[in-house]
């Protein structure tokens, strides 16, 4: 039997014209069907959270890693928390640029107080480049403070799984495992709670929903990936099921990291007791 649905039309719905092919499951989808998925995986993500209920407050902090994610995750938020009651706000760092237009209606953006020392972390590197890792842990402590003081319940980096898989993967090669416990589901940072809000979700879809939505952002600082090859060699155009893998396997190592005891006054991650921050932190903050 002929089917009725237009040659290039959505897998999922079967009425709307297909916009993205999704190669881990191998489905063409509309921008509608994608904006769904993508809802559905920030949900995943940050499922035992506690996010959403009524009367909570979420902060996105826009990250060097993937500035235009943080705009995708803050835009699907905006729709997603006010269902449940709750207020879902963006804070967008002095090294993050948006460019125009690039702004969701009705989103609460806060800036944040960088002309303050205890913000202005990351003015004070040098060099407008910063290992991954160190990257992650360094905006994990801001997020965290940030949203402590303006007073947001958690703190969310729109980290995907795909970032997951490659800091864990520098963190693996490098023998640097410390770096692992930035991996793991919400822990708590210094401040506020902070989670991953795109664990559940691959880089691509993140990239496409942001085209499909135009929006768009650059920062000076980017993240340095030393081993990006070993990343390449294991997650290849055929394939991209292994970055699920690789992120759930990071995952399982991370939680052998978040062992109890003394923790970085700025992100929270484990520390010798007679230490006040970790090694990154204690370059970056008074």
């Amino acid at each position: 039997m002929k089917s009725d649905a237009p040659r290039w039309s959505c897998d999922i719905c079967r009425v709307r014209r297909a916009v993205f092919y999704r190669r881990f499951s191998g489905h063409r989808m509309c921008s509608r069907c994608l904006w769904e998925a993508l809802e559905r995986g920030v949900k995943r993500s940050l499922r035992g959270s506690n996010l959403f209920r009524p009367g909570v407050k979420v902060l996105v902090y826009a990250s060097a890693l993937d500035p235009v994610a943080g705009l995708a995750l803050s835009s699907i938020l905006s729709r997603v928390e006010p269902r449940y009651g709750g207020v879902a706000a963006i804070a967008i760092p002095p090294y993050i640029r948006v460019q125009g237009g690039s702004w969701v209606k009705g989103l609460e953006v806060v800036e944040a107080p960088m002309e303050s020392v205890r913000y202005n972390p990351l003015g004070r590197l040098s060099g407008g480049r910063l290992w991954a890792p160190a990257l992650l842990r360094v905006e994990r402590g801001i997020a965290s403070l940030l949203a402590q003081d303006l007073g947001y319940d958690v703190a969310l980096l729109p980290v995907t799984r795909t970032l997951i898989s490659m800091i864990g993967l520098e963190a693996l090669v490098s023998a640097r495992l410390q770096y692992m416990w930035d991996l793991e589901t919400a822990a708590a940072g210094g401040g506020a709670p902070v989670a991953l809000g795109f664990r559940s979700i691959e880089s691509e879809a993140v990239s496409a929903f942001s085209a499909i939505h135009r929006l768009d952002a650059s920062s000076s600082i980017e993240p340095e990936y030393r081993y990006k090859d070993v990343y390449k060699s294991l997650v290849t155009d055929d394939r991209p099921e292994l970055e699920f893998s690789s992120a759930s396997t990071i995952s399982l190592l991370s939680r052998t990291k978040s062992r109890a005891g003394c923790r970085c006054r700025s992100c929270g991650a484990p520390v010798n007791c007679e230490l006040e921050y970790c090694e990154d932190c204690s370059k970056i903050w008074l």
